[in-house]
């Protein structure tokens, strides 16, 4: 039986392609079809490849709404030549295609210079803590194993500057870090995205950086 990749790989971030709904999807409302359907692909390529081969995630078009931050509809996966082919031909992706909710776009080779403006994509765990669904869990899992939950902790608002995104059955809390291009490889998880302490600048242009 084939052994899944979890936590962290190496992405080669040498091509880039991009993944647009067409406008007709965005004022159908439907553009968030085309953002899970490609977190999804992801993160079972991730799971499946190698892990030496790991695809990233980013959302340069990511901006904050009247209350809630928001990923707008620009999705720029890095990765190596092969691994973006396997993915832009893959079912899921495949299945947005002809459903003709994609822009046309290819795989392309990216073009960026160490030190250039660029923006690290961070799955941010501390919002996840004292949340209501943090606080469920943790008694559950305490029950479980037949411990005392402990003292009650003071119920945390959920964070309005980072992206929520539900991916399967997990709830991620992604975070923009606007940095300086550092070069490859780049160090990410399944889901495509960094962590705060090893975060990977990726060659995108943030729209929060832009003059």
């Amino acid at each position: 039986m084939k052994t899944l990749n979890s936590g962290k790989g190496v992405c080669e971030g040498s091509y880039s392609l991009l993944i647009k709904p067409v406008q007709s999807v965005v004022e159908l409302g439907a553009a968030q079809d085309v953002t899970d359907g490609t977190l999804k692909a992801v993160h079972q390529k991730n799971r499946n490849g190698s892990s030496s081969d790991f695809i990233a995630v980013s959302f340069p078009s990511m901006h904050m709404g009247r209350s809630v931050m928001l990923s707008g509809f620009r999705i720029e996966l890095i990765g190596s030549k092969l691994a973006l082919e396997e993915l832009f031909f893959s079912e899921a992706i495949a299945l947005l295609k002809r459903r003709n909710m994609l822009e046309q776009h290819s795989v392309s080779e990216v073009n960026y210079e160490p030190g250039e403006v660029c923006a690290a994509y961070i799955r941010d765990r501390s919002c996840e803590k004292h949340t209501e669904g943090w606080i469920r869990r943790s008694k559950a899992r305490a029950l479980r194993r037949g411990k005392s939950y402990g003292k009650d902790v003071k119920l945390k608002a959920d964070a309005t500057n980072v992206l929520f995104l539900k991916i399967g059955n997990s709830a991620l809390h992604i975070r923009e870090i606007v940095g300086e291009y550092q070069g490859t490889p780049l160090i990410v998880n399944t889901y495509g995205f960094s962590t705060s302490q090893t975060p990977a600048f990726l060659p995108v242009m943030p729209l929060s950086a832009r003059a």
